[in-house]
């Protein structure tokens, strides 16, 4: 098979429910999804495609505010929740205000807490605010441009930033092999989508704030824990989504 439709395979199979074969069943997952990281932003535009895509029919058939929750809707559907299950073990975690140890073993807890529950509310609650602020006539052009960058974010954060010790999970597949050329391909697909969306300075700005953004995050996530995880990754891609979003609310 053609080592770049494989590498855009296991991305799609990493964070989608899309029925494709998992590199979960790889005997080199590190290797192969290190390459599959420059490909995020295109698996994050084809989601945010199709969210829209559900957010428009039910707008065009019942109202805005449906329509925005059914983007949201497809949002979590399409990713099997899998960063939004990352946000809220981080929310427990952090909002324990415990030491590093304690803070790991509870985001190791499947069971969610009270803050992530209230963290999940917030998040969805501003989303879904936010979505129907920018209104539906760009809801297609948000949501791909917003899930490309926020998939770019988790690019940078598992090729600049350490793993936490001891930690082991998915999350460490694609931070335990460095690939400067996937980020670079993750920049530059993000970056294009942008563009394409709302054109070369508006994108060069969300792809400045992006970076900002997944630095920002990243440095308090280490500071805290010693390193990210598989939870703050999808942490870190909540944040970012909800932080476009808000700039492509204020900037109308």
């Amino acid at each position: 098979m053609n080592p770049w439709f494989l590498s855009i395979r296991d991305a799609f199979s990493f964070l989608t429910i899309l029925p494709l074969p998992c590199p979960i069943r790889s005997d080199r997952p590190a290797e192969r999804m290190s390459k599959a990281l420059a490909w995020f932003p295109l698996v994050g535009a084809v989601v945010g495609v199709l969210a829209a895509g559900a957010a428009w029919l039910v707008w065009r058939e019942w109202s805005q505010a449906m329509g925005a929750w059914a983007g949201l809707t497809a949002l979590a559907v399409l990713t099997g929740g899998l960063h939004l299950d990352g946000f809220a073990d981080t929310a427990d975690g952090f909002g324990s205000w415990k030491g590093k140890d304690e803070t790991l073993e509870i985001m190791r807890d499947s069971r969610i807490g009270t803050m992530g529950a209230v963290g999940l509310i917030l998040l969805l609650g501003l989303k879904w605010s936010l979505l129907r602020e920018i209104g539906p006539e760009f809801w297609v052009r948000s949501l791909v441009t917003v899930c490309a960058l926020s998939r770019l974010a988790m690019v940078l954060s598992a090729q600049l930033f350490p793993y936490a010790p001891g930690k082991s999970g998915l999350g460490r597949w694609v931070t335990d092999r460095r690939e400067p050329a996937a980020a670079v391909i993750a920049l530059a697909t993000a970056f294009a989508v942008a563009a394409f969306a709302f054109g070369p300075k508006r994108a060069l700005v969300l792809t400045a704030a992006t970076l900002a953004i997944a630095w920002l995050a990243n440095l308090c996530i280490c500071r805290k824990l010693g390193g990210i995880t598989g939870d703050t990754l999808g942490a870190v891609n909540e944040i970012t989504e909800l932080a476009i979003l808000l700039v492509l609310g204020m900037s109308g």
